[in-house]
């Protein structure tokens, strides 16, 4: 009895059906010469051999289950990566120049609190009809309150109003030359505090926060005439009435009386004062006639 050791088959390596025909084939062999030995005949001398002789030729084809695993190691593949040399990229320095500033300056106006010409608009709503050429006491410009100055200046007639206090004298209200307005008028107010008055109207006047306006003197009063009629020439307004000049600016009517007589601050007498005739220059009137008020401003 021959005994044959089986190593146990490898989960990988050659094909599972050629090992199994190939033990097949030696036990075959085996039992065949086994056989050759028992049998005498002729045939079984030469079949014998022959099936021995194959089971040899297909054993070795059969790798053999118990050799150690043989492994195929593939060449190491090296891979030289070729030096890189940095690339520098230079980025071109952009310089921003700030562009010029423009300064643009806009002169003021006069009712901007700007230089003024006589006929200019003024910081008060109204018209600046007279300037001294430089800064006095008093101040250089004098501006008139715009027609309707009691109505948003909508052009309507001037409210009209008695002096006040017939038959009291005013102490301080005497003033005749340019700059003396004011006084005459803050002497007025106190001195005559009855309300409706027309120095009491001008006193209570403001327009454009701006709250100083009061009644023209006698001179001022003049000098507004003059602006009013375009008169350069004559020394009193329109050459008291006989200029032959139109009455042009200011919104004043020479239409109707006492339209065009314009209340003062100066004050005469105890019981006269004087107005602004707009037809024939300066007159004087009883404190208690019913004229009309247009105030005044200096600055």
């Amino acid at each position: 009895m021959f005994a044959v050791d089986v190593c146990d088959l490898p989960t990988t390596g050659g094909s599972t059906f050629v090992v199994v025909a190939g033990l097949f084939v030696l036990v075959a062999g085996v039992i065949m010469a086994r056989w050759v030995r028992s049998s005498a005949g002729r045939l079984s001398v030469v079949v014998a051999p022959l099936v021995l002789l194959g089971g040899l030729v297909l054993a070795p084809q059969v790798a053999d289950p118990c050799a150690p695993a043989t492994t195929t190691v593939a060449p190491a593949t090296t891979t030289t990566v070729a030096a890189t040399t940095p690339t520098t990229t230079v980025v071109a320095s952009t310089t921003t120049v700030p562009s010029a500033t423009t300064t643009t300056t806009v002169a003021l106006t006069c009712a901007m609190g700007g230089s003024c010409a006589v006929g200019d608009a003024g910081p008060g709503g109204g018209f600046v009809f007279y300037d001294a050429g430089s800064t006095q006491s008093w101040g250089r410009y004098l501006e008139v309150a715009c027609a309707g100055w009691q109505n948003n200046c909508d052009g309507s007639s001037d409210p009209k109003a008695a002096w006040g206090c017939e038959g009291t004298l005013i102490s301080g209200a005497g003033g005749i030359a340019i700059g003396t307005g004011e006084e005459n008028t803050n002497h007025i107010v106190t001195g005559c505090p009855t309300a409706g008055i027309a120095a009491d109207l001008a006193d209570d006047y403001s327009r454009n926060t701006l709250d100083d306006w009061f009644l023209p003197s006698q001179d001022e009063f003049n000098a507004l005439c003059k602006w009013a009629y375009g008169d350069t020439v004559n020394a009193v307004c329109n050459n008291h009435g006989t200029g032959g000049l139109t009455l042009s600016y200011g919104g004043f009517s020479t239409v109707g009386s006492p339209t065009v007589y314009y209340w003062g601050s100066f004050e005469y007498n105890d019981n006269l004062a004087w107005f602004q005739d707009f037809n024939f220059a300066y007159q004087y009137d009883f404190k208690s006639s019913m004229l009309s008020v247009r105030p005044v401003r200096a600055f």
